[in-house]
């Protein structure tokens, strides 16, 4: 059996969050029985935006690492707590948690944080549209940070992880990992398929612990080109979802 772990923005995503050109190709994976495992920053509510335009029901993977979310009984029995309609696997911290902390450090730093900002507010620093932006702030395991002084980010760093992306600071639990996400999944389809072949396709350095938690790690190139990792990977030509066009035809549906 094959899996997908993928990262969605600038990866299965466009610039603008598109995902209408991937939606053939997706159709191919769903008729041969290839899972679409969501592997991402984003909130359980942004994943299921995208879960339901592309059709997508495969367990999805939240918030950095944090939680690991699927249907009930997907896995054949009961593996998960039960949460909000889904079983859960879960990590990482509550977010209330890191804003609490949050709250603290605001008394003696400069921090600017979803918790803190309106919906027009995060919508303006992200692009996003004012739906996905409310959707983007409801963070059930982690907090990101648009400004932050350096004292706070080191005081944060002693009870949580802390993850320097493109724009953001994402915080979450220590335990929270994309890495140990994507094997506890892994395992949980080893169980019940059998032998079992991962596919890992990302774009930025926040997805390297995914990429090596798989069998064939893929990376899309960025308009700057491709990040810089230590290990074997497939470098796609194509930027975004062309790249990762790319890598599943010929890899997951091609076979070579």
């Amino acid at each position: 059996m094959k899996i997908i772990f993928t990262d969605l923005d600038g990866t299965l995503l466009d610039e603008r969050y598109g995902c209408e050109k991937a939606i053939p190709i997706i159709e191919k994976l769903k008729k041969v029985g290839v899972p679409i495992v969501f592997v991402s920053a984003k909130t359980r509510f942004e994943q299921e935006v995208f879960r339901r335009k592309l059709g997508i029901n495969d367990p999805f993977i939240v918030e950095d690492g944090s939680a690991i979310f699927f249907p009930r009984k997907y896995f054949g029995r009961v593996v998960g707590e039960n949460f909000n309609g889904y079983e859960a696997i879960v990590l990482g911290v509550r977010n209330e948690e890191i804003v609490e902390r949050l709250r603290e450090l605001r008394l003696r730093y400069n921090i600017r944080s979803y918790s803190f900002m309106s919906v027009e507010e995060v919508a303006k620093v992200t692009g996003l549209d004012f739906e996905m932006a409310r959707l983007a702030k409801m963070r059930e395991f982690s907090e990101t940070i648009v400004e932050i002084d350096e004292g706070a980010l080191n005081e944060l760093r002693r009870d949580f992880n802390v993850t320097i992306g493109g724009r953001f600071v994402h915080v979450y639990g220590k335990d929270a990992d994309k890495g140990r996400a994507v094997e506890i999944t892994t395992n949980l389809f080893r169980n019940l398929h059998g032998e079992v072949l991962t596919f890992g396709i990302g774009n930025s350095y926040t997805d390297i612990p995914m990429l090596k938690s798989v069998d064939f790690p893929a990376l899309v190139k960025n308009p700057d080109g491709w990040i810089e990792v230590d290990f074997e990977v497939y470098k796609a030509d194509g930027i975004a979802t062309d790249g990762w066009i790319e890598f599943v035809e010929k890899f997951v549906l091609g076979g070579d």
